[in-house]
Formats: C-alpha cells, sequence, structure tokens
C-alpha cells in the first residue's frame, strides 16, 4: 500500500493523471509575461507562482518537522510585492525555488512514514500535509495555464495538453 500512495504522490505531483505537468504550465514564461494580467481582480502568472512557493517551502518545513509561523506567511509573504514584482530575477528564482520545491518533495515522499504528525503544523498526519500541497499547488497552476490562455500568451509550440 505505501508503494502504492508512493508512486499516487509522485504522479500527482507533476501531474500524471490529475493536471497538466506544473513544469509545463511554467515553460517558456518569462518575467515580462509572468507580470500581465487579463483583468485587474485576476492574478498575474507570477502572483500566483510565488503564492505556490510560499505554501509550497512552508510545508516542506512542516513536513520536515519544523515549526511554521503560518500566520506571518499568509499576513505578510502570501503574494510578492510590489518591489519584487520589478526585478526580472526575481522571477527567475522563484523558478528555480518551484522546481526545486518539486525535487525536494519527490525526494521526501519517499522517505516520510505519512502517518507521522507534523509538530510545525498541529501534529496533522504528513499524509495530509503532502496531500495538501499537491491539491494547492494543482489548482493554482489551473490558474496560471487560465491567465496564460487569456493573455494568449501559451507557448504555440508545445500545446499544454500534449503528453510530449
Amino acid at each position: 500500500m505505501q508503494d502504492s500512495i508512493i508512486n499516487t504522490f509522485k504522479r500527482g505531483l507533476v501531474g500524471k493523471g490529475i493536471h497538466l505537468d506544473s513544469r509545463k504550465a511554467i515553460k517558456g514564461l518569462t518575467p515580462l509575461i509572468a507580470r500581465k494580467k487579463p483583468h485587474n481582480d485576476v492574478h498575474s502568472c507570477w502572483e500566483l507562482l510565488h503564492h505556490i512557493v510560499v505554501w509550497q517551502d512552508a510545508i516542506i518545513k512542516a513536513i520536515k518537522g519544523k515549526d511554521v509561523d503560518w500566520d506571518s506567511i499568509g499576513k505578510n509573504n502570501n503574494w510578492p510585492s510590489a518591489e519584487m514584482l520589478k526585478q526580472d530575477l526575481n522571477f527567475n528564482n522563484l523558478v528555480v525555488k518551484f522546481e526545486k520545491g518539486i525535487e525536494k518533495v519527490e525526494k521526501l515522499i519517499e522517505k516520510v512514514k505519512f502517518s507521522d504528525p507534523m509538530p510545525g503544523w498541529d501534529n496533522h498526519p504528513v499524509f495530509e500535509g503532502i496531500s495538501v500541497l499537491l491539491q494547492h499547488n494543482s489548482y493554482h497552476i489551473g490558474q496560471i495555464v487560465v491567465v496564460r490562455k487569456l493573455l494568449e500568451e501559451q507557448p504555440s509550440s508545445d500545446n499544454f495538453f500534449s503528453e510530449k
């Protein structure tokens, strides 16, 4: 059963059978495109990716048994500042951080005991932490895809939904 859960989580992390591979959703995004909003009430791809990374990092930290200041994240780090959005290098670093986070989670999935409690997250089981991370990433990756489509900025040479 453990192997089945590991395989399901690993497939879910990159989208197999659940959603678009998250790496494909951000492929070809430049800082210029990532800053654009199709409407003032819609987050940009950059804002969404920042939000994903902030919570992904927090959940990884909790899974590793470290304390997490959830309130501070929600109030202070949830979305990028206007200053952060001005620096192209910040976006490039964000993409790298996101991809490295995916790799960290892949490795954690193989090492952790899913029933172990996460002291940094009210002792919720690790299984729940990984599930929440996968669902959260999936939801916001879907938003990135929609924003890119609304902006007509999806990679034309690589259909989002092809299996290649």
